[in-house]
């Protein structure tokens, strides 16, 4: 009877010393967020009683069989605490400063079993939490784009900057610093920036080309942070260029006979706000030899070559230079015709460009001139730019009668037989072209009726003369419509002794320039009525 009271006794002493411990180890701090641990469910028994979760150990120490076990949690080798956990509780128990804890579930309970049970082995299932570590270091994102690869020297270099703050900590000490690589900052620079967490700043960085110039530049922008890990650094950049200076074209005649002079042309304009020295050479076709060089007053030409041409000279901002010469071939077939190559030099920097055109050239053979001298075969109708030479003698003389025209304006040039036709260095013409062209400035007392017609070449002369003939609408505006000459030396309209027959206008003319056919402002015409009594 002694041994029963004692043993009672002891299980009472021991279930009084757990449910103290119980209480003193399981006060819960205040509510937690639940997102913010990390949970793991063990079952822990007398021969699996010790797991580990990152760097804590939990280890079942006893079992009283009721429903409650002893526990403990280590870290790194060092005693944390014990706790008591009882079966089924709301409660938690914390432990390491609040980073640990525990509750349990499913304790053995012998008062649970059924009545001819035993208990065996004690298990007891534990949730086993710890808190997540928080990133304490601050995370940064910087992405830079250009509105343009390639820029006017006016025009404003313009840098989009985005910056993301992607960690979990706010940032108030961010350090940017704007590398321009010579360009000029407008706007936008060195700062110090403050980033709360999953926030971000976008802004406008504006620059400006310096005076001398480079091929190219790299723009950078560098973040500097320090936070808990140290000094850190983020850089991003973006490369821009500017636009090459030069626009060039060139164009030659699509065909000729062998030995016949092929006209080729050469324009080159200064795309910038700047002034370019330039440097342009040229070569002919593959067994062509050039016959005759267009020169203007100031063009630079460089020493002549049998092998190239060579030009050098100073384009001001958007002035635009225009070159000619002529060049021949006794060889038969299609000549592909070369590029022509530039040098120039835009405030320090040096540019090659060459032009985009791809023309050929076809020669063909030689053919007998006889049946136009056939007095039933007296004119011949060819269209604007096509070569003419064939029809004229070695002295630039008409052999019949030319009519040059241009369907698309209604226009034609007739050259009577006989005609001398000769260019500005007192040479056969090669072709003659009739273009639309811009209005020059017109005098008040004139108006435009029709179109502003350009021929050339320019300072061609003819002896004795051709005849302009010009189409005319029916929807003239103004009165006693003519031909006028344009005088580019003096800017002065010249009236001609012109011809109105139906539809069309004819004045004969003697050398090439603009042509246009104005008219007088119409009047205001007053009417007075007067009534005579009978």
């Amino acid at each position: 009877m002694s041994r029963i009271m004692s043993r009672k006794c002891f299980f009472l002493a021991f279930t009084a010393f757990f449910l103290t411990l119980y209480l003193v180890m399981c006060l819960t701090p205040a509510s937690a967020n639940e997102d913010d641990w990390d949970s793991l469910i063990v079952t822990l028994s007398p021969e699996n009683s010790i797991v580990s979760k990152d760097v804590y150990i939990l280890e079942a120490l006893k079992f009283d069989g009721y429903g409650m076990v002893l526990v403990q949690v280590s870290k790194e080798d060092e005693r944390l605490g014990d706790a008591v956990l009882e079966n089924n509780s709301t409660a938690w128990c914390y432990l390491d400063s609040n980073n640990v804890r525990l509750k349990a579930c499913n304790v053995t309970d012998q008062k649970t079993l059924p009545m001819f049970g035993s208990l065996c082995s004690p298990e007891a299932e534990i949730v086993f939490e710890t808190k997540k570590i928080v990133e304490d270091d601050v995370v940064l994102e910087l992405d830079l784009e250009a509105n343009k690869d390639e820029y006017f020297l006016d025009e404003d270099i313009i840098i989009d900057m985005e910056l993301r703050n992607v960690g979990e900590v706010k940032s108030d000490r961010i350090r940017l610093d704007l590398d321009s690589d010579g360009l000029l900052v407008k706007e936008g620079g060195p700062e110090i920036i403050t980033l709360d967490k999953g926030s971000k700043k976008s802004c406008e960085l504006r620059l400006r080309f310096p005076e001398r110039l480079k091929e190219s530049y790299n723009i950078t922008v560098t973040l500097n942070w320090e936070d808990n890990s140290g000094k850190h650094s983020l850089y991003q950049d973006v490369e821009t260029e500017l636009i090459e200076p030069l626009k060039i074209y060139k164009s030659a005649g699509l065909e000729a006979f062998s030995g016949n002079p092929v006209c080729v042309t050469i324009s080159v304009k200064n795309i910038q706000k700047r002034k370019v020295n330039v440097s342009l050479l040229d070569l002919p076709p593959a067994t062509f030899t050039v016959t005759s060089i267009s020169r203007s007053d100031g063009d630079g030409m460089g020493p002549e070559s049998p092998d190239y041409l060579n030009w050098n000279f100073v384009l001001a901002p958007e002035e635009k230079k225009t070159f000619s010469y002529y060049i021949k071939s006794d060889q038969p077939g299609a000549h592909r015709v070369p590029q022509v190559h530039t040098y120039s030099n835009l405030c320090g920097q040096t540019y090659n460009e060459c032009s985009d055109s791809d023309n050929i050239i076809t020669i063909f053979e030689n053919i007998s001139y006889l049946p136009y001298r056939n007095e039933t075969h007296t004119e011949v109708t060819i269209s604007s730019g096509v070569d003419l030479s064939s029809y004229l003698d070695k002295n630039g003389y008409s052999l019949l009668d030319i009519r040059v025209e241009n369907k698309e304006l209604d226009a034609f040039i007739f050259i009577p037989k006989g005609t001398r036709l000769l260019d500005s260095h007192k040479e056969s013409i090669q072709a003659i072209t009739i273009t639309e062209v811009d209005q020059p400035s017109l005098p008040a007392s004139l108006l435009l009726a029709e179109k502003c017609y350009g021929l050339e070449p320019e300072g061609a002369e003819f002896d004795p003369f051709c005849r302009l003939d010009l189409s005319l609408s029916d929807s003239v505006k103004g009165n006693f419509p003519a031909i006028y000459r344009y005088c580019g030396s003096n800017s002065i309209w010249n009236l001609t002794d012109c011809i109105v027959n139906e539809n069309r206008i004819s004045a004969d003319i003697s050398d090439f320039s603009i042509y246009a056919v104005l008219a007088e402002p119409p009047q205001e015409i007053k009417l007075n009525v007067k009534i005579v009594p009978s």
